[in-house]
């Protein structure tokens, strides 16, 4: 008897080490998944969204957008980027135009002219930064637009629509189990690749029996359950145009495994994993994971099938992050074998605006957007294309949530992704997870994810980076080189010791390309010479971006309009001419009058404005501010300092920033000085000293050489887009069928809120009535995007 229980206890202690041993195996495979999930992840990601005035453009036009860089990870505009690549490329991948932009605060825009280098057809729009081209996701953008030549299309005609369609059918989870019901997910498209709306269908076995029946949405999606068995063939029978089809169901019925069903129910998510019986004996009592991620934060779930068939999990949606989520589930191996996507909309934040009103004034309109929610103090932007509201030229497929929260985490293309989120309803939140079942795996592929770590081959960019390689005959050992301001940024001095390094580097220089690059060395006598320097600058040249991503054209509405001429519009205004106001002819002397009382509007100093016979008259600007403005010189000890009538020694700034060292004053010719505002009066605000303050302002791109050169220039092979201005075309008429369908209002592409949330909008007064396509950001993570009509008589 004693040695019964014995033998049971030994059993049973047996038991629990295995049991024990089986626990840490499954952890120690949770662990596994989850560091290389977060090694993969853990480099800073961004999102990069354009926001398009137009999807189909008249040659001639301009093509306004304002780009939005986002953090992946929080959704928040990125205050780390700086570089952003903007192409423009042909069917043939051919690019026509480049830009380099600045951004700033998450956001920068410009144009790109649609000149005669484009003939009608299709292009792609790309905005990428070089470090996105690290990642396989789609982090970048890309869209296409139309582009219409007046000349050589003279006219759309309608198109007749060819009856043939295609039909793809997708288990959910990427399999069918026998015996199990199995979700498909039906996806129907035409010809030119766009959903067919509301179909309806038949699902059939071999015997023609009925199985199911199931009906897809407006972009052509829907999806039917499906009890499938080995040995048995199905059909699914679609009417379309009058016409029948018949599709064989080819998905191979698996006779062994897991599959998988997702249901969301009030709040939850709520997740059905299922077997066979064939199976139970080949999976039961093995560790399975389960892994929910969305590309950041990533949790794992132990799943151990018993005795039971399925097996249910339910997630809490505010519990988890907001967006795309995928689901995974991976074998006693660490295979991944089923993967769902779904969507949370919970925790989206979406600004609307409260009040569109709109007040007359001669021939133009202001308009005021109002938005409560919208925080002033922090960054918001916003970009408003201004077309007519039976407009043929705005069938974009992306909004900025569209592409910010789903378009990143899925492989395929998605049509009319922004109606998704658009006046979001039960409906479409139901269409989306039926459009995601039909999505396969992710973009995050647990290949890759599980692969050595190749390391990041493409750099984060801020700004351009110099080398400026010394003239190797230069017998100083050590040198000093001043690297004057540019843009906003301050002049820098760089010391450089020959016996360690015969170059120096200059970091972050924000060069538009209408500007050159000022470099001088400082000699023994403390004067400014020419630098003789090489210099490299990196990038150089507009990094090559070949995206695997595919493209959906823009759906076009051919019955618009039969009459298409190059005499509807015209393009004289769009930057090749100008109108000019009255011209007045003034002496040179009346011209620096006149600069003079402009400069001095809003200022609390004096100005001097530095002209031709000054920079021949004076030698430095110590001079100058001593005959001119009135300071006085003291020497002590050898040093000369200047000083106000007071004798105080007063605060100088260089370009609104103070300068602390004077050197940078005394070596600074005149030759570069702008201007000058002397304030004797302002002596407590800035400091201590009762000499006032000094404000020099310099110009190194307009003045006159002299005899005496001290700069040496340079071009950049690669410099930032400087930002130009939106012009609208003009039109023969803005009332007719064209104007309506093809013709352009207005672009604005950088508003801001005031402090009580409104936006303000000026444009010239419509003849017809309009729509605003409005998107932005604000608030650190909240999102804006609206259709706005109205109709102003």
């Amino acid at each position: 008897m004693k040695n019964s229980t014995r033998f049971r206890i030994s059993k049973l202690f047996i038991l629990l080490i295995f049991l024990s041993s089986l626990s840490l195996s499954a952890q120690d495979k949770a662990k596994e998944i989850v560091t290389q999930y977060q090694d993969y992840t853990s480099d800073a990601r961004e999102v990069v969204y354009v926001h398009l005035n137009k999807s189909a453009y008249i040659k001639g036009e301009a093509i306004g957008f304002t780009a939005y860089v986002l953090d992946k990870k929080d959704k928040k505009p990125s205050k780390v980027t700086t570089n952003l690549y903007v192409s423009i490329e042909d069917e043939n991948n051919n690019v026509l135009k480049q830009k380099l932009l600045k951004v700033e605060n998450g956001v920068a825009a410009n144009i790109i002219k649609i000149d005669s280098s484009f003939s009608s057809g299709y292009y792609t729009f790309k905005a990428y930064t070089n470090w996105m081209k690290n990642f396989n996701e789609q982090n970048y953008f890309v869209e296409s637009v139309k582009v219409i030549d007046p000349k050589t299309e003279k006219t759309i005609i309608t198109e007749s629509v060819k009856n043939s369609i295609d039909a793809q059918f997708l288990p959910e989870g990427g399999h069918l189990l026998n015996g199990v019901v199995n979700n498909v997910g039906v996806v129907l498209k035409d010809y030119k690749g766009y959903g067919v709306q509301s179909v309806k269908g038949q699902v059939v076995d071999q015997d023609n029996n009925l199985i199911t029946e199931f009906a897809v949405n407006e972009l052509g999606i829907g999806k039917f359950p499906l009890l499938a068995e080995i040995g048995k063939s199905y059909k699914v029978n679609i009417k379309y145009l009058n016409k029948d089809y018949s599709f064989d169901f080819n998905e191979q019925v698996e006779p062994l495994g897991v599959t998988l069903s997702l249901v969301k129910h009030r709040n939850k998510a709520i997740v059905a994993l299922m077997t066979n019986k064939e199976s139970l004996d080949l999976v039961k009592g093995k560790p399975y994971q389960m892994t929910i991620h969305n590309g950041d934060n990533i949790d794992v779930t132990e799943i151990v099938f018993n005795e039971d068939l399925t097996i249910m999990k339910a997630f809490e949606l505010d519990n988890i992050a907001a967006g795309v989520n995928v689901l995974t589930l991976f074998n006693e191996n660490n295979e991944p074998i089923i993967e769902r996507l779904f969507f949370n909309y919970n925790g989206i934040d979406i600004i609307a605006s409260n009040e569109l009103s709109a007040v007359k004034a001669n021939d133009s309109i202001t308009m005021k957007l109002n938005f409560k929610q919208v925080n002033p103090l922090l960054i918001n932007n916003m970009s408003v294309s201004v077309l007519p509201q039976e407009t043929s030229s705005y069938y974009r497929h992306h909004n900025i949530l569209s592409y910010t929260y789903l378009q990143p985490y899925v492989n395929g293309v998605v049509e009319n992704a922004k109606y998704y989120f658009s006046d979001i309803t039960e409906e479409k939140k139901v269409a989306l997870d039926n459009l995601l079942i039909t999505q396969g795996w992710s973009s995050y592929d647990w290949n890759t994810i599980f692969a050595p770590n190749p390391g990041l081959t493409h750099t984060f960019e801020q700004g351009i980076t110099l080398r400026a390689n010394i003239n190797a005959q230069s017998r100083d050992k050590e040198e000093t080189y001043l690297v004057h301001a540019v843009s906003n940024q301050d002049p820098q001095f760089y010391e450089v010791d020959n016996d360690i390094s015969k170059a120096f580097t200059v970091e972050n220089v924000f060069l538009n390309e209408d500007d050159k690059l000022y470099l001088s060395k400082v000699n023994k006598n403390n004067e400014l010479e020419p630098a003789k320097l090489y210099l490299q600058s990196f990038p150089s040249k507009i990094p090559s971006f070949q995206t695997n991503a595919g493209i959906i054209k823009p759906k076009w509405d051919y019955e618009t309009y039969a009459g298409l001429t190059n005499t509807n519009i015209s393009f004289l205004n769009l930057n090749e001419t100008q109108q000019l106001d009255e011209v007045l002819v003034k002496t040179k002397a009346g011209r620096k009058e006149l600069r003079t009382r402009e400069l001095s509007q809003g200022r609390s100093g004096r100005v001097h404005v530095v002209d031709e016979d000054d920079v021949i008259q004076f030698q430095s600007i110590a001079d100058f501010l001593v005959f001119r403005a009135g300071l006085t010189k003291r020497t002590v000890n050898g040093t000369t300092t200047i000083t106000t009538f007071s004798g105080g020694v007063p605060v100088i700034f260089l370009d609104d920033m103070r300068v602390l060292d004077r050197s940078i004053i005394d070596n600074l010719p005149l030759l570069y000085v702008d201007f000058v505002e002397v304030d004797r009066r302002d002596i407590s605000r800035t400091s201590n000293s009762s000499g006032g303050i000094v404000k020099i302002y310099t110009d190194f791109k307009n003045r006159p050489s002299n005899n005496v050169k001290t700069t040496q220039d340079y071009e950049l092979p690669l410099a930032f887009s400087t930002k130009k201005k939106f012009y609208v075309p003009n039109y023969k008429y803005y009332n007719d069928d064209f104007f309506k369908g093809y013709g352009t209002i207005d672009w604005k592409p950088e508003l801001t809120t005031d402090a009580n949330g409104n936006v303000t909008l000026k444009i010239a007064q419509p003849e017809v009535p309009i729509t605003l396509f409005i998107e932005g950001i604000a608030n650190d993570g909240s999102f804006i995007f609206e259709e706005k009509s109205i109709s102003i008589n």
